[in-house]
């Protein structure tokens, strides 16, 4: 079976360091490669055909905010599958055209809480398999977090690491394994539409500020499987562009509900083409995380008899995740949506 082992700091012929800014270092007595770019990943050369493998490195993160993970399913340096350590959680975070997606997946399926590993070695392994990953630290047998779901899609890809502030890594391999059955998770659109999540938008192509959406370029989008708008998938970020998004559904009667959102970074929210809400949520430790949770904001809403409309825009200024989170508390509702 197949299997490459690299110490990292001296044998670089099997990686493509680009401009990662990689070099070696020392760390506690033990010899590393020293990582401190924000968010490039560094790929073997030579991308491996596996399906079901192990891929384990021992990280360190030296101060209290740093990040450093293993890049697995990976098209190119825009698009890849990621699982980070930091210093007090592990994190599925799927690049996607260019963006972290943090903010958007959030909660157990997609993290874990650690006790605090600033300073020391720690082993850091995961188990990828066709349809999801386990993920382990140090010897410990119990896997810290299983993943379901891959994002992009499949594991096959190119293989690698990644650091986001100072961290080092050292002694990484990649051992092609046995296939470990992963049950696959599966986007459950009742249950959403249940809990009252909007589950199907209109999205405009992005725009500048004091910028008005092409009329006739939206694109049909369905929301992830935790109910959230991913503007990430969509669209390549840039800093200061803007999407809006639109949804619209028939009511028989009047009614009062709720209705919650949450979204990164900042909303204009329009109800029956009123303006309702307008805010930003961004990563501001420790007062804000920016992570898109549905109950971050609500506001009483009366829904007329008839159709109605939901429109947002949605500006993005970081890249940590760009999408819209809304429920409107109304239950069993079919969204009319075309895409033009």
């Amino acid at each position: 079976m197949t299997k490459l082992c690299m110490n990292l700091w001296d044998d670089w012929e099997h990686l493509d360091l680009g401009n990662s800014n990689a070099r070696p270092g020392v760390y506690r007595g033990q010899n590393a490669l020293y990582l401190e770019k924000t968010g490039t990943p560094v790929f073997l050369r030579e991308e491996l055909p596996l399906d079901c493998f192990r891929l384990q490195a021992e990280v360190a993160i030296p101060e209290q905010v740093g990040f450093v993970g293993l890049v697995f399913g990976g098209r190119d340096s825009q698009n890849y599958e990621l699982v980070y350590l930091a210093p007090e959680e592990i994190q599925y975070d799927p690049v996607m055209n260019g963006s972290m997606t943090w903010q958007i997946y959030n909660g157990p399926m997609y993290q874990k809480p650690l006790p605090d590993t600033t300073g020391e070695w720690v082993k850091f392994s995961l188990e990828v398999q066709p349809n999801g990953a386990i993920v382990y630290l140090g010897d410990d047998p119990s896997p810290q977090l299983v993943i379901s779901n891959l994002q992009h899609g499949g594991c096959v890809g190119k293989i690698g690491f990644w650091g986001y502030l100072p961290s080092y890594i050292r002694n990484l391999s990649v051992e092609e394994m046995q296939p470990t059955p992963i049950m696959k998770r599966i986007t459950d659109a009742k249950q959403l539409t249940a809990e009252t999540y909007v589950t199907e938008w209109m999205v405009s192509k992005p725009y500048l500020a004091n910028e008005q959406p092409a009329e006739h370029q939206w694109t049909k989008a369905i929301v992830e499987e935790n109910g959230t708008l991913n503007i990430n998938r969509i669209y390549p970020a840039e800093q200061g562009i803007s999407v809006q998004a639109k949804s619209m559904f028939y009511l028989p009667e009047e009614k009062d509900t709720v209705c919650t959102f949450g979204f990164s970074d900042h909303l204009r929210l329009w109800i029956n083409e009123e303006e309702v809400y307008q805010g930003e949520w961004r990563w501001d430790p420790p007062k804000s995380d920016g992570r898109v949770r549905s109950d971050y904001a609500g506001i009483p809403v009366r829904w007329r008899a008839g159709l109605n409309t939901i429109r947002a825009e949605i500006t993005h200024y970081e890249f940590f995740g760009w999408g819209l989170s809304v429920k409107t508390g109304l239950s069993d509702v079919s969204f009319l949506t075309n895409e033009k």
